[in-house]
């Protein structure tokens, strides 16, 4: 029968990959026509600029690595030019525009999105299903079963309010989830200071922008800015009703004149939670099902969401090594 992970982010690769290593046939179903979740990228096209087919970060920006298991995934990537290192100092603005820089843990980057990262670890010994619906996850007898389809185990790598709309008896957590909008800005040159990222203060519309040239290491004059979560849920239906806000406060950021020649707006509606649950997932107690990502393992960081998936994979695939009978 096999496993079934829900959701191709890193946290349902991470798992995918851990079940197979305990030797459990596993497929990952993903609703999206691509695998990467929120660590999402999208590729320019129609834009009507040099930039097409360009990819662009519109989900998680950047990631850290501490965890000496994930900094062993992550050193393998860049071996393997999947990622690089990118910037230990981001910028810092406040009302009045620019006031300094931080510094901090190295943050990395991939030059092809960071959706590269998540299809890059993906195990050949893995089934992906994109554009895959799943409505119902249940359990009967202590097995899981999938849209009324048995299975040895399931995993829900995914926000957790939407993993309870897939299986009823997932917790609700106290933890609020941020919506973010996300809005794109190509240019025709680049006619701002030199800086990777800015984390905005204390402003009512924008809380982050990464130049997206920079952080590629093309120098495409491309920026991504991350709206504030408050106007962000007020515009969820229409995504594109925040352009003007953004681009005239990314132009007072910034100190630029210059107007975008084009502009995109990406909705997030669970983009982050505001904290996470120590715990590295949570597991049915009646049987191998568990939901995993950055809500757990002390996150919300896309390391965290790795090694969330990664713990529930080994979780699971212990437990379908208990019920398997011994070969005669």
């Amino acid at each position: 029968m096999g496993a079934l992970v829900v959701g191709g982010g890193i946290s349902g690769i991470a798992c995918a990959s851990a079940l197979s290593a305990a030797g459990v046939e596993v497929t990952v179903k993903d609703r999206g026509r691509r695998i990467g979740g929120r660590m999402a990228s999208r590729t320019l096209r129609d834009s009507a600029t040099p930039f097409d087919g360009r990819p662009v970060d519109i989900g998680a920006s950047y990631f850290t690595a501490r965890d000496p298991e994930f900094v062993a995934v992550v050193d393998a990537l860049v071996e393997r030019d999947v990622v690089r290192p990118w910037t230990t100092s981001f910028h810092v603005a406040g009302p009045g525009g620019i006031e300094g820089v931080t510094t901090g843990p190295m943050r990395y980057a991939a030059p092809r999105g960071l959706r590269s990262v998540v299809e890059a670890l993906v195990e050949e010994s893995v089934a992906v299903e994109s554009e895959a619906i799943v409505d119902n996850v249940t359990v009967a007898g202590g097995q899981p079963l999938i849209d009324g389809v048995a299975h040895d185990a399931a995993a829900l790598c995914m926000p957790v309010p939407q993993a309870r709309r897939v299986h009823a008896d997932v917790p609700d957590s106290p933890i609020t989830w941020e919506p973010v909008i996300a809005v794109t800005c190509v240019f025709d040159e680049r006619s701002w200071l030199e800086f990777d990222g800015v984390f905005v203060n204390d402003d009512p519309v924008l809380t982050w922008i990464a130049d997206d040239g920079r952080r590629r290491g093309d120098d495409a004059p491309v920026l991504v800015a991350h709206v504030h979560p408050v106007l962000s849920a007020g515009h969820l239906t229409d995504p594109s009703g925040v352009i003007p806000e953004a681009l005239a406060t990314l132009r007072r950021v910034l100190g630029t004149d210059a107007l975008p020649i084009w502009v995109d707006a990406h909705r997030w509606t669970y983009a982050k939670p505001l904290a996470a649950h120590p715990e590295p997932f949570w597991m049915h107690s009646e049987g191998p099902i568990g939901v995993a990502g950055d809500l757990w393992a002390d996150g919300p960081r896309v390391e965290a969401a790795w090694l969330s998936g990664h713990a529930l994979g080994r979780a699971l695939g212990a437990a379908v090594g208990e019920q398997t009978p011994p070969e005669r």
